[in-house]
């Protein structure tokens, strides 16, 4: 597979596929809840495990996939994370779960930093922003097709059954992805030093180091939301289960938009100054996570839709150009050294 689009199918697909089963785990959680017999602080919980994963492992992973290529590094991320979802599936108390989410999230710590490096690798800078959110849209995407497919899915075969079977199509994708990706020609990853960048180099650079925990802010309020939002409706607001993950589809599904749109203000609007759309995100996720903070019991279905959809736009939309401007702080050589600093703070 040699086509530039034909490899951003491949990694889009990679991306969604990989947060179907661990980002659709939130809208299950009630049913998770009640068979181990967890609290609702441990039942939110999970999305924070899984993270845990990419803030260990994603800036080792971003420098493997630099010295030693993408279609190893995504491939074997993928795996990780079936067999994680796997194991998850088998738990039976919420310690070996929580564990087993954080070894899940530890093979998408190593996938998310491989894929922006391959479109970073793949594309020219004009397109790179664009690309990026393109590449990012799969995990609201990925997210939303959880949370509207799970929900039913558990209920009919089990939470357990769900979850072995969102697994087993990232295991599926893995072994397409070994089988097809193929590193760019050279004239698409421009001149190249023959000797890579110092891991040192990176760790130095100051804007990286800004981006990084400006950044971590907007991924804790994205988690917060993401992990308990289907919680709170469902036990605070009083809204049915399925109800209550229409409104984080709903999320998502603007967080996939967002991806996309905030690449093109960026690559297009705003001439590849990636600040300004990081700003626009940050703003909008504060006042629309203090505004949830306000609903409760009563509150109209038509202000918490609009509270999801306006936060899933600025508070899920901004990942890609982070990725995209971390990546070119430091050159397209260290980009997955890069990303992967980014998402060990930011996870």
């Amino acid at each position: 597979m040699t086509n530039r689009w034909a490899i951003l199918a491949l990694i889009m697909a990679a991306q969604t596929m990989a947060n179907v089963g661990p980002l659709g785990i939130p809208s299950i959680a009630p049913l998770i809840r009640e068979d181990l017999g967890l609290s609702m602080a441990q039942a939110g919980s999970f999305i924070s495990a899984y993270y845990i994963g990419p803030s260990l492992i994603s800036l080792p992973a971003g420098w493997m996939a630099d010295r030693w290529g993408v279609r190893t590094s995504m491939a074997g991320g993928q795996a990780i994370i079936a067999i994680g979802l796997v194991a998850v599936a088998g738990s039976q108390a919420f310690t070996p779960l929580v564990i087993l989410m954080i070894i899940a999230g530890a093979g998408y710590g190593i996938l998310n930093p491989t894929t922006t490096k391959a479109g970073i690798s793949w594309f020219p800078r004009r397109q790179r922003g664009t690309v990026t959110g393109l590449k990012q849209v799969g995990l609201p995407l990925g997210g939303a097709l959880g949370a509207l497919l799970m929900p039913p899915l558990a209920l009919r075969v089990g939470w357990r059954g769900a979850v072995v079977l969102a697994a087993s199509i990232v295991a599926l994708l893995a072994v397409i992805t070994w089988l097809l990706y193929r590193e760019p020609p050279e004239p698409e990853q421009g001149a190249r030093s023959p000797r890579p960048v110092a891991l040192r180099r990176v760790l130095a650079s100051r804007d990286l180091w800004l981006v990084s925990v400006a950044t971590f802010t907007f991924a804790g309020m994205q988690t917060v939301w993401m992990g308990f939002l289907v919680l709170y409706l469902a036990e605070v607001v009083k809204i049915p289960l399925i109800a209550a993950s229409r409104f984080l589809v709903m999320a998502q599904v603007t967080g996939a938009f967002g991806r996309v749109a905030f690449g093109v203000l960026s690559d297009r609007v705003f001439g590849s100054r990636r600040r300004i759309v990081l700003m626009i995100a940050g703003l909008g996720s504060a006042a629309c996570s203090v505004a949830m903070a306000g609903t409760g019991p009563g509150t109209s279905w038509w202000l918490l839709a609009a509270l999801a959809l306006a936060f899933g736009f600025v508070g899920i939309g901004w990942n890609g150009v982070q990725h995209t401007l971390l990546a070119e702080i430091v050159g397209i050589r260290a980009a997955g050294t890069a990303v992967g600093l980014g998402l060990a703070i930011s996870s």
